[in-house]
């Protein structure tokens, strides 16, 4: 299970890194197109938006990996270890149907895309929209993998051994 979970964030991070590497090579390349050489590159743009579009949604994944998404763990971190996992799950589950409503509407979004084309390169859209429920699943994957990491300390206090239930 950790080897699969490994693999997963690395595959994530990877894209995550190449995205934003391609973003920044696309939009030097299309601001020195632009004001040194008398050409304009239009392709550049509307590929960084594309790559800005899939490094956002594996990027959530990422930020929840490394505790960098926004939670209020003031009043949970005054539980006892039992009544802390507890809400741990209950958060955990309403995250959970959250990103299913969002996979689930990522997925119909990519349908839709199958039918449409990019205004310059006229790529298939589905291949942008597909980025939604990607990266809500890695998300999804991310929050179960983070209650079973924590299981022990859930909100990040720390219990002592008579705390334990």
């Amino acid at each position: 299970m950790k080897r699969v979970l490994g693999t997963i964030r690395s595959i994530s991070t990877g894209m995550a890194i190449i995205c934003y590497g391609y973003m920044v090579v696309a939009v030097i390349v299309q601001v020195l197109g632009r004001y040194l050489l008398p050409i304009g590159i239009g392709n550049a743009v509307e590929t960084a938006a594309f790559a800005q579009v899939w490094l956002a949604c594996i990027g959530a994944g990422l930020a929840l990996r490394h505790g960098a998404v926004f939670a209020v763990d003031a009043l949970p971190a005054m539980l006892g270890i039992g009544m802390a996992r507890l809400v741990s799950l209950l958060i955990a589950a309403g995250s959970l149907v959250f990103l299913g409503v969002l996979i689930y509407g990522g997925i119909l979004l990519t349908r839709q895309g199958a039918f449409q084309t990019s205004p310059t390169l006229l790529l298939p859209m589905w291949v942008v929209f597909a980025a939604v429920p990607v990266g809500m699943s890695f998300m999804a994957i991310e929050v179960i993998a983070r209650v079973i990491e924590r299981w022990n300390d859930p909100f990040g206090q720390h219990f002592d051994q008579t705390d334990v239930a």
